[in-house]
């Protein structure tokens, strides 16, 4: 297990290894998953990027934080 100390902006550098792992060079998109109380760093595919550019030109409530916020409860 690797580990990196988060700065005072709360950022962190991703470890070489996982980098080349993961395939990550500056710029690409990752996600973050929490789940059983650990989180989950995932590469984002660029199609994947494209498909949600897609959606949010189509269907702008899915980016709508005041949306978010009336469907939170479901």
């Amino acid at each position: 297990m690797k580990g990196s100390k988060l700065t005072i902006k709360h950022q962190v550098t991703i470890p070489r290894d996982v980098r080349q792992a993961l395939s990550l060079k500056a710029g690409d998109q990752v996600d973050f998953a929490i789940e059983n109380g650990r989180a989950i760093l995932t590469r984002v595919d660029e199609s994947d990027m494209e498909w949600a550019r897609f959606i949010q030109t189509q269907m702008p409530e899915w980016s709508d934080p005041h949306e978010d916020t009336y469907w939170a409860d479901l």
